[in-house]
């Protein structure tokens, strides 16, 4: 019979010690956060251009690999990491991550990492809104197709606020204001990542005339009859670019938003209805696609200056006898 080993009470503190470690570090780390446990997803959001996901830590053990993506992906730590390794690019850096240091990894390229990551917020940036927002910045119809620079670990306050303000936004339940709300956070980013980590450009020409060709097909969308229902979201389909993109090309070229101009036009269209004084006012209203005769009141007011009752009866005092 073996005799009973003598253990200390040090001794004993310290392989216990030595076992919790061993098993936290493997096993129970991901039995208690799981496999890229994630805590919130932009998806179904229908966000333009961005995707947002909260991930809280996890541990890597073996190499995990990033596949490469074909927008830009920004991570933000919220916490402390005592070690992580990253391999992209033919470059290799490691060590620990506090709160608030960001990752970039450039649109194509594959990303490797290892080790403990702490809870994060993942950002991905369409290439497209990069391009929109060197576009806005180009001059003479030429703008630079911005790439972006490989940041390992950076210590980035204004992306770090912006990061906190799109973490509240997924955090509260979908509203109509936060397609603008998250459109202009979204061109913000760009431009700051343009500004402080543009890595290098192609000079690309023939800008102003896809700009022309997007204001054309929203045009043509706008043709169909009068009571059809139309979003900003189909106008931006139909022109092949960015609800966002779209916007500021109409603001720039007429001076209204692209469903202010549709408005104005439908307005525009019910003058010669009022005038021929075959309908009634409600029927106009309804044929120009307005839920009822107040909206169309208000909104002909709006543009016209008068309302269309009063619209009709100046005409008709300027019309000659017959």
């Amino acid at each position: 019979m073996n005799a009973p080993s003598r253990e200390g009470p040090h001794e004993m503190l310290m392989r216990v010690r030595h076992e919790r470690a061993g098993i936290c570090s493997t096993h129970l780390s991901r039995a208690q956060v799981g496999e890229r446990p994630q805590l919130a997803t932009s998806e179904g959001r229908g966000w333009d251009g961005i995707w947002l996901e909260e991930y809280g830590p996890f541990h890597a053990t073996d190499a995990e690999p990033m596949p490469p993506r074909d927008h830009h992906v920004i991570l933000i730590a919220r916490d402390h990491s005592s070690y992580i390794l990253q391999q992209r690019l033919g470059q290799c850096v490691e060590g620990p991550l506090r709160p608030g240091d960001m990752s970039m990894i450039p649109a194509g390229h594959t990303a490797t990492f290892r080790g403990r990551l702490p809870s994060h917020l993942r950002i991905g940036l369409s290439v497209d809104h990069l391009i929109e927002a060197a576009e806005e910045l180009g001059r003479n119809g030429a703008y630079a197709r911005p790439e972006l620079a490989n940041v390992f670990r950076a210590q980035d306050q204004f992306v770090e606020r912006l990061g906190a303000i799109f973490l509240s936004e997924l955090q509260r339940p979908p509203h109509l204001t936060q397609d603008l709300l998250i459109g202009s956070l979204t061109m913000t980013l760009s431009a700051h990542l343009l500004r402080s980590y543009g890595a290098s450009s192609e000079a690309y020409g023939g800008v102003a005339g896809s700009n022309v060709a997007a204001i054309r097909r929203a045009l043509e969308f706008m043709r169909q009859p009068p009571d059809t229902r139309i979003s900003l979201a189909d106008l931006a389909d139909a022109s092949g670019i960015s609800r966002f993109h779209l916007t500021r090309l109409f603001k720039k070229h007429f001076g209204l938003s692209p469903i202010a101009y549709l408005e104005r036009t439908r307005i525009e269209r019910t003058k010669d209805l009022i005038l021929r004084a075959e309908m009634s006012l409600a029927e106009v209203a309804l044929t120009a696609g307005f839920a009822d005769q107040s909206h169309f009141t208000r909104r002909f007011k709006h543009y016209v200056g008068h309302t269309p009752g009063m619209y009709a009866r100046e005409h008709a005092r300027k019309r000659p006898p017959s």
